[in-house]
């Protein structure tokens, strides 16, 4: 036989063998996006592959699944090359606020969504796909009409067993939608045996990767990568996977020191026989709607309908009775989609009209109808058929009560702070402080002249580590004094920033906020870098901008300092020279114009409301702010007002 021969019947052979092997394996498997001219397929009326099961309950104290015992398909490999190392220069600096909101979305099912995948055999690191998918937002929804945290298009989502249809998309919910793709990666990875092609198969379709691995003789993701045998978008997924993996593992690491992570989700569980409003059922038990649909976000809207003959319902823990209680006297015998207040009204199709017109002009996405309509792939609009759309103009209503409502409840919080006993124990062991809601370690590491490393020191904190109410940390103290610091920043002794190898003095000089000088947050700055370069006490800082520990600094917000800022006996370096003819030339520039108003956006408010309320153009809104039409308006962005109409 000769060589030419023998290396086509090798390759023959080869083919052969991956031919088979996923003919047998496939059966677990399907695509992840809808068929289109690569080969991927959806599946539509076929029997689920699995049964999802609702959890009973869920601790974070729960005890975790032991872990898997085959190294190989416990740990994901981690290899660095130039485009890996791309996507992390990209979450360091123009990503860095998408990245910043994921971690912080991150924490609420994170550790329930990795008890799930070891329970299936995985490895925990699979969840930083729903960071890339989705940023751990049940609400996205792609251009493919690929919905919640897994971006599983609709067909698909059927195949695992999830329940999609006008009233309920599970594709939505943490725990039934981790399962299905738990499912999901078990039969890619049977298939292709490699972690990198699984996920490659996931973003394209397990038949686009079986063709190209045949068709090139190679199961090395990155070769194929390099002969650009895959679609951009894949070409660049498993990078950004490894790139949100390595940063998601030790977000301190690369510069992510700041984040406001969001309390992990604990919840019970009930079950009734009847279809509930929710809505109803939250005010039955003195909660927020809101907290009660974060917990159930697999329904659309309002009404919850029955699954098979019964209904179950994630509850707050400890609240089994009352909720049961709640769910018998909200019972409904009418079972229709009733969307939630302010986000949706109903339009009529008219002659001419499509869905890509209807979305243009309601500024909304076809996937988006597609989604909330049940409209299902191939059905056409008939005239005069009524279906959901965004509620833009309908919302200012809405917008004035939640208005209203958060000023009373700001006021109740105001005076439950000032009555507040003082959270600050000091002991002959040490001063230790009791974690008050809404607390984070950098905040208080920032209240008390301490960084974050010394504050898990000396409490023997883990870097992952979520803080409890009620908690009791141990904190520095003034040995000046023999007191703690004073957490409000109301100390005389004011710390000068100085250059590495110079001494540091304190000045004893009583400050006269007289007048005030605006600052335009930079990248890496927090409310410690400003104060202290302003020679301000950060509760001054959060005083002056209505700011509270939980409040977001963003880059590019503008802050009001206070001015009358003492000054400093000490001879300045270059550097720090230049810094204070800076903030002498602002103050100088603030102090000749006119006092600037601003406006803190609340929840439910859009600009239209904004402007209304001021009694100013919209236009003129916008242009002091540099928003155009793209932008989005986020809770807690402070809105410069237009001077010359502005109404006190």
């Amino acid at each position: 036989m000769t060589d030419a021969s023998l290396t086509q019947a090798l390759k023959a052979r080869a083919k052969t063998a991956l031919i088979l092997l996923t003919v047998t394996s496939l059966a677990a498997a399907c695509a992840h996006r809808p068929t289109n001219s690569d080969g991927t397929r959806e599946f539509n009326n076929e029997t689920p592959l699995l049964s999802l099961k609702e959890p009973d309950s869920y601790r974070v104290t729960d005890p975790e699944p032991p872990k898997v015992v085959d190294s190989e398909l416990d740990q994901i490999p981690t290899e660095i090359n130039p485009l890996v190392e791309k996507w992390i220069a990209y979450f360091q600096g123009r990503g860095r606020p998408h990245m910043e909101r994921y971690l912080a979305r991150s924490t609420r099912y994170s550790k329930l969504m990795k008890k799930i995948l070891r329970e299936n055999g995985l490895p925990e690191d699979l969840i930083y796909i729903a960071l890339i998918e989705s940023g751990f937002s049940h609400k996205a929804t792609s251009r493919a009409a690929a919905v919640g945290y897994w971006q599983f298009i609709r067909g698909t989502g059927k195949r695992y067993g999830m329940e999609i249809n006008a009233l309920i998309d599970e594709r939505r919910d943490p725990v039934l939608s981790t399962q299905a793709a738990a499912e999901y990666f078990k039969g890619l990875y049977s298939v292709f045996g490699s972690w990198y092609l699984a996920m490659a198969s996931y973003n394209v379709g397990e038949n686009r990767v079986k063709r190209e691995v045949m068709n090139h003789y190679t199961r090395d993701f990155w070769e194929l990568a390099r002969k650009k045998r895959f679609p951009k978008e894949t070409i660049n997924y498993v990078p950004k996977f490894i790139a949100a993996k390595i940063i998601g593992n030790n977000p301190e690491k690369y510069g992510f020191v700041n984040i406001d992570y969001m309390t992990p989700a604990e919840f019970d569980h009930i079950k009734v026989d009847k279809p509930v409003n929710l809505r109803l059922m939250a005010e039955k038990m003195d909660m927020e709607y809101d907290d009660l649909k974060q917990l159930n976000p697999k329904f659309k809207g309002e009404i919850a309908p029955l699954k098979g003959n019964s209904l179950e319902l994630r509850i707050p823990v400890g609240q089994n009775q009352v909720a049961l209680a709640a769910a018998q006297q909200s019972f409904v015998t009418t079972v229709q989609y009733v969307a939630d207040s302010g986000e949706t009204q109903v339009y009529k199709v008219r002659s001419g009209d499509s869905l890509y017109s209807i979305a243009r002009k309601y500024r909304t996405t076809v996937a988006w109808l597609k989604d909330v309509n049940d409209i299902q792939k191939g059905r056409k609009l008939r005239i005069g058929q009524r279906i959901s759309v965004p509620d833009f103009t309908g919302a200012r209503k809405e917008a004035a009560k939640q208005i209203a409502k958060a000023r009373v409840e700001k006021r109740a919080e105001d005076d439950q702070k000032a009555t507040a006993p003082n959270p600050e124990i000091v002991t002959a062991s040490g001063v230790f402080y009791v974690v008050q809601p809404g607390d984070t370690l950098s905040a208080i590491a920032d209240d008390y002249d301490s960084s974050v490393e010394e504050l898990r020191r000396m409490n023997k904190l883990q870097k992952r580590t979520v803080l409890r109410v009620g908690l009791k940390l141990r904190v520095p103290k003034d040995e000046s004094k023999g007191l703690p610091a004073d957490p409000g920043g109301k100390s005389n002794d004011i710390s000068i920033p100085v250059a590495s190898g110079e001494s540091r003095e304190p000045s004893s000089v009583s400050r006269n906020v007289a007048s005030s000088t605006t600052h335009v947050v930079r990248p890496g700055e927090n409310l410690t870098v400003i104060a202290k370069k302003y020679g301000v006490s950060i509760q001054e800082i959060r005083k002056e901008n209505r700011l509270n520990r939980r409040s977001v600094l963003r880059v590019g917000s503008r802050l009001v300092i206070p001015s009358g800022a003492p000054q400093s006996s000490y001879r300045p370096t270059k550097k720090n020279a230049k810094l204070a003819k800076h903030s002498q030339k602002v103050a100088t520039k603030s102090s000749k114009a006119k006092k600037s108003k601003y406006h803190v956006v609340r929840r439910g408010e859009n600009l239209s409301v904004i402007a209304e309320k001021y009694q100013v153009p919209l236009s003129a809104l916008k242009d002091k702010n540099n928003l155009d039409r793209g932008n989005k308006l986020f809770v807690g962005t402070r809105l410069m007002i237009p001077l010359v109409s502005a109404r006190d």
